[in-house]
């Protein structure tokens, strides 16, 4: 019995030394960065914003678009999305509207939908995601390949109106104003405004 004790003594003293002195300790971190707490919607100032004159706010849960300079809320809009419901958009076709961080990159008027600010969809991480897709074989095949990641999304007005009075989704994956909305929205933000868009 006394052998065992003693194999089961020098055992465990052995675990408490390598378990002491592990070498991968010192690459271990001293402090974990949390991420802020998810936006709500009635934050009336965004203290990371402070510095931008100009910044949207997308928040696909409580379907609005909010407009912030330097950090105070100063315009809210109700939206409607993207007829797949919520997820972000992944490639060409699947009617999602896409989540992340983009940039007005164009402003025009446009015969449909009023006005249209062209977002810079798909940014590196909406690709990085589209490429994992495609490996896994996660993506629809077109021809003798796959679809594309999509393109060409933005913050229109509406010629459904009705559908936007009652939220319904009905885009391919813009976010979508009323006409009067998206004309001020148009008036206020530049071209190169930040565009935070949330599930």
């Amino acid at each position: 019995m006394s052998g065992r004790f003693g194999r089961a003594v020098v055992v465990v003293g052995w675990m408490l030394a390598v378990a002491a002195c592990n070498p991968l300790d010192r690459f271990r971190p001293t402090s974990v960065n949390v991420p802020p707490r998810p936006l709500a919607d009635d934050d009336d100032q965004l203290t990371w914003a402070e510095q931008e004159r100009w910044v949207v706010v997308v928040r696909k849960a409580c379907r609005t678009l909010d407009v912030y300079n330097y950090g105070a809320r100063v315009r809210s809009f109700p939206t409607v999305f993207g007829l797949n419901g919520s997820g972000s958009k992944l490639y060409e076709g699947d009617r999602r509207t896409p989540s992340g961080l983009y940039m007005i990159v164009d402003k025009r008027a446009h015969p449909r939908w009023r006005q249209f600010l062209l977002l810079d969809y798909p940014n590196a991480q909406d690709l990085h995601r589209y490429w994992l897709a495609m490996e896994g074989g996660g993506l629809p095949r077109r021809g003798d390949g796959y679809v594309g990641a999509g393109g060409a999304v933005g913050i229109h007005g509406t010629d459904k109106p009705g559908l936007n009075t009652r939220n319904v989704d009905w885009t391919w994956g813009c976010i979508s104003l009323q006409n009067a909305d998206v004309d001020d929205l148009t008036r206020l933000v530049p071209v190169g405004t930040l565009v935070l868009i949330e599930e």
